[in-house]
C-alpha cells in the first residue's frame, strides 16, 4: 500500500478515499492544469508546458493505478448465465486471432448483451463497443484497456491471457510503440 500513497498525494487525498472521490479530484485536477485557467496562468513563469504535460501525465498515471488497486480489491466478476455447449466451446478453440469482431461474434453467439456485461462490470457500453470494433483512441492509455478486457473476458469465460496476448499489440502498434 504504502506504492500507492505517492498516487494519493498526486491526487490530494488521503489513502482510505473512495473510487468517488478518487475520479472527482482526478477530473478536477485535470480541468484546473489541462487547460488555460487562470490559475495556470499566474504561475505561467514557474511552470512550463513541459512541466505541466509532466504532472497531466503523472495525474494520469496516479489515477490508472489507483482506480486498478481498488478495482481488484472487488470480487471477481462471474457470469453464471452464460453457458458453452460443445460446439461453442470448439468453435472458440479454432479462433487464431481475438480481435474486437471475434469478441463480438463470441458475445453475440453466447446471446450476451452489452448491458449485461455492463451490469456485472460497470464497463460502460461504449467502451465495451469500442473494444468490439478495435476503436483503439478511445483509450488514452493501455492499462484502461487491458482492466476493460479482463474484466469482458472473464464475464464471457474466455482465455483472458490469450486475448490479451491478441489485442493488446494491435493496441500498441497503433500507439506507435514496437
Amino acid at each position: 500500500m504504502e506504492a500507492y500513497l505517492k498516487y494519493y498525494d498526486l491526487l490530494e487525498l488521503p489513502p482510505e478515499a473512495t473510487i468517488e472521490e478518487i475520479r472527482k479530484n482526478y477530473s478536477d485536477l485535470k480541468a484546473l492544469y489541462s487547460g488555460e485557467s487562470i490559475e495556470i496562468k499566474a504561475l505561467n513563469t514557474d511552470f512550463s508546458r513541459e512541466l505541466q504535460q509532466d504532472f497531466l501525465f503523472r495525474l494520469d498515471d496516479a489515477y490508472a493505478q489507483l482506480t486498478l488497486l481498488l478495482e481488484s480489491k472487488r470480487p471477481a466478476v462471474t457470469n453464471t448465465a452464460v453457458t458453452m455447449d460443445d460446439g461453442l466451446r470448439d468453435w472458440i478453440k479454432s479462433i487464431n486471432c481475438f480481435t474486437g469482431a471475434a469478441l463480438r461474434n463470441i458475445r453475440e453467439r453466447m446471446g450476451v448483451d452489452l448491458k449485461d456485461i455492463f451490469a456485472a462490470t460497470r464497463i460502460q457500453p461504449q467502451y465495451l463497443e469500442d473494444i468490439e470494433n478495435d476503436k483503439f483512441g478511445s483509450f488514452r492509455a493501455e492499462v484502461y484497456l487491458r482492466s476493460y478486457l479482463i474484466e469482458y473476458t472473464r464475464f464471457l469465460s474466455l482465455d483472458t491471457q490469450k486475448v490479451l496476448a491478441d489485442y493488446l499489440p494491435r493496441y500498441r502498434k497503433f500507439q506507435g510503440h514496437p
